[in-house]
């Protein structure tokens, strides 16, 4: 029986749109916010460092802004970030009519500024249970977060659904035991969830 379903929020629930987020840092700073795609091992490395809460994020950024005042950009950025981020209402209403069902849980690579922002929006009191990288030490890359994970909720992996757009992460969550849906579209989610009498 499944007990709880977990969710990816980037991509799933939220959509951002990380090029007009660059597009306005480029504008005001001369910064790429690009990262991942930025060929930059040291960005990357402190991003990634970020993403495990194995440094503050604000180091990050000050690696980011080069010779411009970190605070500023890293303020502009947050405003960019919620201006560019958008909810799918049609989850949190999926999420409303399952509650009666099942428990939910999101499970999210980020760091805590980003987090933060989440918290203020409140789109983490959607969920039973919120969970990110920053807070448990390991992104979903590492299948030691879905052991940390199933530990927290004190499930079995057959007692559990995950939903992400990322195939890496959901083969890292099969591999495990935990079910597990490549998130397209949101019709298919909805179908995919009847199979499991959701």
């Amino acid at each position: 029986m499944i007990k709880v379903v977990i969710f990816d929020l980037g991509s799933v629930c939220l959509h951002i749109d990380w090029l007009k987020i660059n597009e306005e840092m480029q504008n005001k700073f001369g910064i790429s916010t690009l990262v991942k795609s930025s060929g930059n091992k040291e960005l990357i490395d402190k991003y990634d460092l970020a993403l495990e809460g194995k440094i503050p994020t604000e180091e990050f950024f000050k690696l980011l802004a080069k010779d411009k005042d970190h605070k500023e950009v890293m303020s502009y950025y947050l405003q960019l970030y919620k201006k560019y981020k958008k909810q799918d209402e049609r989850i949190w209403n999926l999420i409303k009519e399952l509650k009666n069902k099942v428990k939910f849980a999101c499970l999210t690579d980020t760091n805590d500024l980003h987090f933060q922002t989440h918290k203020e929006e409140r789109i983490l009191d959607k969920f039973d249970y919120p969970f990110a990288s920053f807070q448990l030490g390991s992104k979903k890359s590492d299948k030691a977060v879905f052991t940390k994970v199933l530990s927290k909720l004190e499930i079995k992996p057959e007692e559990a659904i995950f939903v992400d757009d990322n195939i890496k992460n959901i083969e890292n969550a099969q591999s495990l035991g935990i079910n597990s849906i490549l998130f397209e579209s949101y019709e298919k989610l909805v179908e995919s969830l009847k199979k499991f009498n959701l």
